[in-house]
C-alpha cells in the first residue's frame, strides 16, 4: 500500500511523532508550511484566532496530488480546539482525493480539545471526497510515550 504522510507541526511534537510512524512504516513525508510563518509571539493571537474561525492559510506545497496514494496520514497540532490554519491549507490544497482513504492524527494537550478538533478536520477531508478509516488524538503524555505511538504504529499498519 503506498502511503503519504501530510503534515504540519509548529513546535516540533507532531514532527517528532510522524518521524517514529514513518521510521516503522514505508511512506512519503510531506511537511505542510505556512508562507508567512508564526512568530512564538504571534501563535497564539493570530494563529489561535485564525484556528478557531476554520481559516487557512497559503502553504508551501500549495497543491498535493495524492491520486498515487492508497492511504493518506493526515497529522497536526490543535490550536485553540481546532486544526490548525496551516494544515487546513494542505488540506484545502490536496487534488486527486476522490475514493482515499486517511488516517487522522492530531496531538494536544488535551484529548478534549483534540476531540474537538478531530470533528472539523474530519468533515473537511470528507467534503475532499476522502475517506476516515481510523483517528487519533494524542496528548502531550501519549505523543512522547512509545507504547502509545506504536500502538498507532500498529493501527495504521492494519488498514
Amino acid at each position: 500500500m503506498k502511503t503519504a504522510i501530510i503534515y504540519h507541526s509548529h513546535s516540533g511534537i507532531t514532527k517528532n511523532v510522524i518521524q517514529k510512524i514513518h521510521d516503522e512504516i514505508s511512506a512519503d513525508i510531506i511537511e505542510v508550511t505556512p508562507i508567512h510563518p508564526y512568530s512564538s509571539l504571534m501563535v497564539i493571537p493570530k494563529g489561535c484566532y485564525r484556528a478557531l474561525r476554520g481559516l487557512h492559510d497559503s502553504v508551501l506545497p500549495e497543491k498535493i496530488e495524492v491520486s498515487a496514494y492508497d492511504l493518506l496520514i493526515i497529522a497536526s497540532p490543535v490550536w485553540a480546539g481546532k486544526p490548525t490554519p496551516v494544515i487546513n491549507g494542505g488540506i484545502e490544497g490536496l487534488t486527486g482525493c476522490q475514493g482515499k482513504h486517511a488516517f487522522v492524527l492530531l496531538t494536544c494537550k488535551s484529548t478534549e480539545s483534540g476531540e474537538q478538533a478531530l470533528i472539523s478536520m474530519v468533515e473537511r477531508l470528507k467534503a475532499k471526497g476522502i475517506s476516515i478509516s481510523g483517528t487519533v488524538v494524542l496528548d502531550q503524555a501519549g505523543s512522547i510515550e512509545i507504547e502509545t505511538i506504536q500502538t498507532v504504529i500498529r493501527d495504521i499498519s492494519s488498514l
